[in-house]
């Protein structure tokens, strides 16, 4: 981590001036045995976790002179990244291109479509049986950076070292001086970047720190959620692979059991959210763990219409 130290500790001040990161760990499970502590991340600016990442992507592609003020960024994201690409690259004065799944909840369209930068809803497959699966909308952007040379700057959340490290500088931080002692780090799959970045800064604290991978299954409709067995793997996971102890696989029906649960107590959130509680809750089960940590990526905003179709909402 030398090489990015000092880069990255000046953007994680930047970040926290801005409101991104500092975001609170609350305890929401306690068996008597094990206490399951969230990381509330839609108290973050623009809503989610990947305001983190994509402060960090942008800021150090201004640093090392590889985005330019006459250059736009592009970037495909199914929901939370691209919104907050599009809404932290207005806030710095810079154009953005997001290409999103036709799949993706209408109200992160929507949210997307407010910031008044570029969106591109890509149709496929897919988006047409109603699975979230990024890859058309990645060989779309692929195809509009050929017919736009020097156009276009891609922070690729996929590849982009700065992802997971906005977590080992901010997040994991922030959860060992909020928790203290932890055992166990459970989080989802998506980038890769949350469960990456947290889960080196955990081990290079403590190796005998469980961290574990939730994975959805491969028919999956969770947002902001990848199936490594029907999409491709990410290289920033490629790169941490050898951190993660153990994979479990959730379901759609998990997910949506655990946004019910969690809003009987009181916390409104996101699928993937009600994904990586009902993991870390099967983890409790079946572990003596003191301390189990994960995280609530977003809010339910952009899922309302969602949860009212599916009876997690009454209107």
């Amino acid at each position: 981590m030398d090489s990015y130290d000092r880069e990255f500790q000046s953007i994680a001040h930047l970040a926290k001036e801005m409101g991104i990161g500092g975001t609170p760990l609350i305890e929401v499970y306690n068996s008597g045995v094990t206490r399951i502590l969230a990381k509330l991340e839609y108290h973050n600016r623009f809503g989610s976790v990947k305001d983190r990442p994509a402060f960090f992507m942008i800021n150090s592609m201004i640093m090392r002179g590889v985005l330019k003020r006459d250059m736009e960024i592009i970037e495909a994201s199914s929901g939370n990244t691209g919104i907050a690409i599009a809404y932290i690259s207005r806030l710095l004065g810079y154009r953005a291109t997001i290409l999103v799944p036709a799949s993706s909840s209408i109200e992160t369209r929507r949210l997307l479509k407010d910031s008044a930068q570029t969106v591109i809803e890509v149709e496929d497959e897919n988006s047409r049986a109603g699975r979230i699966n990024i890859d058309g909308a990645l060989k779309a952007l692929s195809e509009t950076m050929k017919e736009h040379p020097g156009r276009y700057v891609n922070l690729d959340q996929y590849s982009n070292p700065a992802n997971f490290l906005s977590h080992y500088y901010t997040t994991g931080p922030e959860i060992i001086a909020a928790a203290g002692g932890i055992d166990c780090f459970v989080a989802g799959i998506g980038t890769g970047g949350t469960i990456s970045g947290i889960g080196r800064y955990l081990k290079d604290l403590d190796w005998r720190i469980r961290v574990i991978a939730a994975e959805p299954t491969s028919d999956h409709h969770i947002q902001g959620l990848k199936n490594l067995s029907v999409s491709s793997t990410p290289g920033i996971l490629k790169m941490n692979m050898g951190i993660i102890d153990e994979w479990i696989h959730v379901n759609d029906k998990m997910a949506q059991d655990g946004v019910r649960e969690l809003i009987r107590k009181g916390f409104e959130v996101g699928l993937s959210s009600g994904a990586n509680y009902m993991a870390a809750k099967m983890i409790a089960e079946r572990e003596k763990f003191k301390t189990i940590v994960t995280v609530f990526p977003d809010g339910s905003g952009k899922y309302m219409s969602l949860y009212r179709k599916l009876g997690i909402l009454k209107d």
